[in-house]
């Protein structure tokens, strides 16, 4: 896994396609995606581009993407669903989003699953143990090559270390500085 990465959230259409471009040709090979940013077709579309002008082979970038928290029940068709949309055939690192599961909401969709109170509609039915050991599956079967977590505190990374068979890759967390 290259140490440094592009992030892709917050970016749209023609404007990511083309920074996916001009990233891979001075030297990114590793970019951030996730099911939730809802650009992964627009990425998709550049990786395909960059790999058919030939600026770079599939296997020399490394990418990421993350599973929804309304998707923790139906993990393999979610990551069927972004490996789609980014017309890849495995994806370098796989990461569980939130450690919470919600309501079901549709493979693909990344609306916030809310009850009648506007409270986010947890579906306590789904572990994250039960979420983990099905993104063990995809290493397994060959769709992902690491999976990890992402936003666990110490005590889900704990617990998630104690229960995995294969053990989280990385812990991404996000964070900010100010400077004055």
């Amino acid at each position: 896994m290259p140490i440094i990465g592009l992030g892709v959230r917050q970016m749209q259409g023609q404007e990511i396609k083309d920074l996916i471009i001009n990233s891979i040709k001075i030297g990114y090979h590793h970019f951030d995606c996730a099911a939730d940013y809802k650009n992964e077709t627009e990425v998709g579309e550049a990786f395909k581009e960059a790999f058919d002008t030939g600026f770079v082979k599939r296997e020399d970038l490394f990418i990421t993407t993350k599973l929804w928290k309304s998707d923790h029940g139906p993990v393999v068709e979610a990551c069927k669903d972004s490996l789609k949309k980014l017309q890849l055939d495995y994806l370098g690192l796989y990461l569980v989003h939130f450690p919470v599961a919600t309501r079901h909401t549709g493979v693909g969709t990344t609306d916030s699953a809310l009850g009648e109170d506007g409270v986010l509609d947890i579906d306590t039915t789904i572990s994250l143990e039960t979420t983990w050991h099905a993104m063990e599956g995809l290493v397994s079967s060959g769709l992902v090559r690491s999976i990890g977590i992402n936003n666990y505190d110490i005590f889900l990374n704990r617990d998630c270390l104690a229960y995995s068979k294969i053990k989280p890759a990385v812990n991404q967390i996000e964070t900010h500085s100010t400077s004055k």
